[in-house]
């Protein structure tokens, strides 16, 4: 890779990070293993660098090489479902791409969302994502025990996500 290339993936990286790093959440239910996916896509895009058509949107490219590595990565822990089937991870690239050229309004849309969870729900994704705190941390805060905390996390990231998948629609049939 030239220095000249590597300057071009360095600048459209930076611009794709999150939203390549939302759709690889969304996807992927553990926050650590999305993050090793993350890597991995990161990896391989600057492997394959040479490989992609400037004619066509980075963040496109860089979700169809994040939904091959979700997938691999799956394979290698002996799971090869994710959270979704192969057609909603297609229509959720989709959004991720569309909204990347349109800037829909999913952080809006997780926002309110966010606001509409109960109380303790709300609490245990604020403590996780604003305060990055780790699932044995929040059960303290929280005073319950791990298996509490891992369980409040896992429902309420579930009504978070058609949350904003039901937002989406609903914004998408609108356009």
């Amino acid at each position: 890779m030239t220095p000249k290339q590597f300057e071009e993936l360095a600048a459209h990286w930076t611009r794709a990070q999150r939203t390549v790093a939302a759709f690889v959440r969304t996807i992927i239910n553990d926050f650590h293993n999305s993050e090793e996916v993350l890597q991995r896509v990161a990896v391989t895009l600057v492997r394959k660098y040479e490989q992609y058509d400037p004619q066509r949107p980075f963040v496109a490219w860089a979700i169809g090489c994040a939904r091959y590595e979700a997938l691999a990565f799956m394979r290698e822990l002996g799971n090869e479902r994710l959270l979704f089937d192969n057609t909603l991870v297609e229509q959720i690239a989709e959004t991720y791409e569309q909204s990347d050229r349109d800037q829909s309004p999913l952080s809006q849309f997780l926002d309110e969302c966010v606001e509409e969870l109960d109380g303790r729900s709300r609490q245990a994704i604020q403590l996780r994502y604003e305060g990055n705190l780790k699932t044995a941390n929040i059960a303290r805060e929280m005073n319950i025990s791990d298996g509490a905390a891992r369980m409040l996390l896992s429902r309420a990231r579930t009504l978070l996500r058609k949350c904003v998948e039901s937002r989406s629609q609903k914004w998408r049939d609108s356009q």
